[in-house]
């Protein structure tokens, strides 16, 4: 996929440009070599473009994109891109920061596109390794220096348990290549049992994805590095990351198939304790990027229901919900960053804001609508093709999750209660920089796509 090439390149080439300039002067290039990227890639999904011929060197089977895993890597792409745009530039000289984060970009595009374990790998470890280091990026801070450990550490540990599931189902069945898995799961299938090198592989690669996506159990590292980590750092974690995670995991499993009423029994329960445990754990933090972080986990609840249902068939439905969570959460985190300060990082930050800043309190409130799931964003049809695709197989799961979702509405709306009052003394005025009009774009988006859902069929 030509978009990889873009990333990498432009990556590169600004990398070398900026060395002696300062970020905010080539942000708004990084921001367009993404959107091109992007472009590219819808491009490919929709048959406009054909670029295969420029890739012919490629290990035939390794990787390999359909449309909705293209329509899914153009909005990984996209995210990247409003994150960019949307959150500030360091004051200090250099693009390494941006440039760290489109390397660890196009590891996320290879797990989209991975149909082998090594490809897989490869891409969690590209994906990762620079956010070890962007994690701890502003030296001075002792909590960045906490986070990027703690990462660190972590992704350590998930990784080995990664390679060590690989290993066995390696073992138990001489490939690597999921539709080879495939097909010699359909004829264990057959015979009626499972090789039990295979089920312990499966568990043991899906622990090392659990604890990429940060779900429960698996999720105790996630908190603290979301808080410690810079803004930007924490907002590319919580959405990329996340949105790479399961469109690998989703395409991992459609070699395992036959399994799937296996792998269900122990996966639901993990789904209904993640959705519950991050919204409960939610209701008590103060701080409202912490909160953030618990509300990424529960999310995580919400699209292990995805993995409970044929996959292949339902496809879209992880895409609309990837694309609802990935645009309200990149704007809760940049008004987050425009407001907090050392002092004050609850909802308070947000006090009278609907009177100095009208705008900004208007994207407040869709994006928070939209990851509640509430109707007339984008974030109420994503629920509800989710808990509608998945009830048939995990229907005690979608109930569940129901209740879940009741109980965020109670920290989500926090907001609500400070917007309107009038002792704020924040008077931030509104200039429609290319920074506004990304976030009256992708506040629009989630509006009109909860009001006329017809056109996500045309996306996907």
């Amino acid at each position: 996929m030509i978009a990889i090439a873009i990333v990498f390149f432009g990556a590169l080439a600004l990398l070398f440009i900026g060395l002696n300039k300062e970020e905010k002067s080539l942000k708004l290039a990084a921001a367009s070599i993404l959107g091109l990227a992007g472009i590219s890639i819808f491009a490919e999904s929709k048959g406009i473009i054909n670029v295969d011929a420029f890739f012919t060197w490629v290990p035939a089977g390794m990787i390999t994109f359909n449309p909705t895993a293209q329509v899914i890597a153009a909005i990984l792409t996209v995210m990247a891109m409003i994150i960019i745009n949307l959150m500030p530039a360091v004051s200090r000289k250099g693009m390494d920061v941006i440039a760290l984060m489109m390397f660890s970009l196009c590891g996320g595009l290879l797990m989209i596109g991975a149909q082998h374990l090594v490809v897989l790998f490869l891409g969690i470890e590209i994906l990762s390794i620079p956010l070890f280091v962007l994690a701890g990026s502003e030296k001075d801070d002792i909590y960045g220096n906490e986070a990027s450990l703690k990462y660190f550490l972590m992704g350590a540990f998930s990784t080995a348990i990664f390679l060590l599931g690989a290993t066995f189902l390696y073992g138990g069945s001489g490939t690597m290549y999921y539709h080879e898995i495939l097909l010699r799961l359909s004829f264990a299938e057959h015979f009626g049992e499972f090789p039990i090198l295979m089920q312990t592989g499966l568990v043991l690669v899906s622990v090392g994805l659990l604890f990429k996506v940060s779900a429960v159990p698996f999720h105790f590292w996630s908190p603290d590095v979301y808080e410690g980590s810079p803004n930007r750092i924490a907002a590319f974690m919580a959405i990329i990351v996340k949105i790479a995670g399961f469109a690998a995991f989703a395409q991992l499993l459609t070699a395992f198939v036959p399994m799937q009423t296996w792998y269900s029994n122990w996966m639901l329960p993990i789904s209904a304790i993640t959705v519950l445990a991050g919204n409960i754990m939610a209701l008590a933090q103060q701080s409202y990027k912490r909160m953030l972080a618990y509300s990424s986990i529960s999310h995580a609840g919400y699209l292990l229901l995805f993995l409970l249902q044929p996959i292949q068939e339902n496809f879209q439905v992880l895409g609309v919900y990837l694309l609802s969570y990935g645009l309200g959460t990149a704007v809760l985190f940049y008004l987050f960053d425009k407001y907090a300060t050392s002092q004050d990082k609850t909802v308070g930050i947000f006090t009278g804001i609907a009177y100095t800043n009208r705008f900004d309190a208007m994207a407040l409130i869709v994006a928070t609508l939209t990851v509640a799931g509430i109707p007339s964003t984008i974030g109420f049809i994503a629920k509800y093709q989710l808990f509608t695709a998945a009830f048939p197989t995990a229907m005690w799961g979608v109930l569940l999750a129901l209740v879940g979702s009741a109980i965020s509405i109670s920290y989500y709306f926090k907001p609500f209660r400070v917007l309107f009052k009038t002792e704020s003394d924040v008077q931030p005025s509104i200039h429609f920089t290319w920074k506004y009009v990304c976030l009256l774009g992708v506040t629009l988006s989630m509006v009109i796509l909860g009001l006329f859902p017809v056109l996500l069929n045309w996306i996907f």
